[in-house]
């Protein structure tokens, strides 16, 4: 983004120059002296403040939190991630992370904390545990997290399956399946039936 620097010069009743030096608009600091050195000494002292607010922004992390599910933590008593169970309606891993929580009763936090540049780091949470992270655009950077606390979480944790939605390959399959014996048992129906058949199949042993 560029800035607007501007330097603004008042003659003082004591014949010596004061310069004002104006970012955006802004008076940020100036300086005295001849109409030369004025400018220096107010340029020196902008730098000085500028470079004392970038260190105070670079010390201050910013941080951003999305909470999803519901907390056991209003009973007094915390859940154990151990007795976690994956429930997994999507392929998406943000939701498959967010159904769990709520399948599970739990909450599960997004920590997202501004690095360098356009680069954020976002944590996962579940009821305050830490299970992966990710660094990244924020635009991505919550996807690429959840789907590395899937990953994690699918090592040790049973996960139930909803083929409801997704299920309709299965579902063909299963169809298939169906049909391919029902005309299995067809054919070896018509071929006891057929008495000739029948007799043929034995003689070739296939009987």
């Amino acid at each position: 983004n560029k800035m607007s620097v501007e330097y603004k010069y008042e003659l003082m009743p004591n014949r010596s120059w004061r310069c004002q030096v104006y970012l955006q608009d802004h008076c940020l600091a100036e300086g005295f002296g001849t109409k030369k050195t004025s400018k220096h000494a107010a340029a020196e002292e902008a730098l000085k403040i500028l470079q004392k607010m970038q260190a105070n922004i670079a010390s201050l992390k910013v941080t951003q939190v999305q909470k999803v599910g519901c907390s056991s933590r209003g009973s007094g008593r915390k859940k154990d991630l151990k007795d976690l169970v994956i429930y997994e309606n999507s392929s998406n891993p943000v939701c498959t992370l967010n159904d769990t929580a709520q399948f599970n009763k739990m909450t599960v936090e997004y920590v997202f904390e501004r690095m360098t540049g356009m680069r954020w780091k976002c944590k996962v949470m579940l009821e305050d545990e830490f299970i992966a992270e990710a660094v990244g655009v924020k635009k991505s950077v919550k996807h690429e997290a959840a789907e590395e606390a899937v990953k994690i979480l699918k090592k040790t944790q049973p996960t139930v399956v909803n083929n409801l939605k997704k299920g309709t390959v299965e579902d063909v399959i299963s169809r298939n399946e169906i049909r391919g014996r029902s005309a299995e048992e067809a054919f070896k129906q018509k071929i006891k039936e057929d008495n000739i058949g029948n007799q043929i199949l034995r003689k070739m042993g296939w009987t």
